[in-house]
């Protein structure tokens, strides 16, 4: 036996190798969420804890009040309206705001609001409402929240009516409509009144208002003119014969 062989280590006396490779500070890490992200979700939840009142209205499109808006007026907007979904949805506390605003931006740019979004989650373009719940059993919360604004898209990508615009749409048609039958209604009230323009229709309409005229004077005035025409209407007959 060699002098430089040592003896044997006793049974569990040093790790296994598959320990030391966990331990090895040369191997690479487990895929783990960057740093930033974790922290951006710890941020998050904390101020939706915190939450009062809603960061963004429900039913608003998610735009800067001014014309004149920065760029970072538009990110602030953005960032509050993520941060709203996330509240509402709970599934995308689990991804960052910055990833939620990214998905949803074509949509916010077609003038959805977040009740849009929302709606978009449960219920399908056609009013169907999606069997699986938007709470359990999800294990890609970004993956799942792009496919399900993906159906709410045309072939080219661009976002279809949302559930508000579509209201609106409707809320305004009948506007239309109700204008429309309301200026029918008008002509032909005043129709009879401009239609007399014939003379048939004229002399009626003078006819009319002379009586109408002799109706307002005194009995005695009328009932001497009624006398004066029957004694016209005499004479004329008598020189008739």
């Amino acid at each position: 036996m060699d002098a430089d062989v040592g003896p044997v280590p006793l049974k569990g006396s040093c790790p296994s190798p598959h320990a030391r490779e966990e331990t090895s500070p040369t191997d690479p890490a487990a895929p783990r969420a960057p740093a930033q992200a974790a922290a951006q979700r710890r941020d998050v939840r904390t101020a939706l804890s915190r939450r009062t009142a809603p960061l963004w209205p429900a039913h608003a499109t998610v735009a800067p009040s001014t014309a004149a808006a920065t760029r970072r007026d538009w990110q602030q907007v953005h960032r509050l309206a993520g941060c709203e979904i996330q509240y509402h949805a709970l599934v995308l506390r689990r991804i960052t705001t910055a990833y939620v605003v990214d998905v949803a931006r074509p949509c916010f740019e077609a003038g959805w609001s977040i009740a849009d979004i929302l709606h978009a989650l449960d219920w399908t373009p056609q009013g169907v409402r999606y069997t699986h719940d938007s709470v359990t059993g999800i294990e890609n919360p970004g993956a799942w929240f792009a496919a399900r604004l993906r159906a709410w898209t045309h072939q080219d990508g661009t976002p279809m009516r949302s559930l508000d615009q579509r209201a609106a749409a409707e809320a305004e048609q009948r506007r239309a409509e109700a204008l429309a039958a309301a200026e029918r209604h008008s002509a032909r009230e005043v129709q009879p009144q401009t239609a007399g323009v014939g003379p048939g229709v004229s002399g009626a309409a003078v006819e009319s208002q002379e009586a109408a005229e002799q109706d307002r004077q005194p009995f005695r005035v009328r009932w001497a003119a009624q006398i004066a025409a029957g004694r016209a209407e005499a004479s004329r007959s008598s020189g008739n014969r």
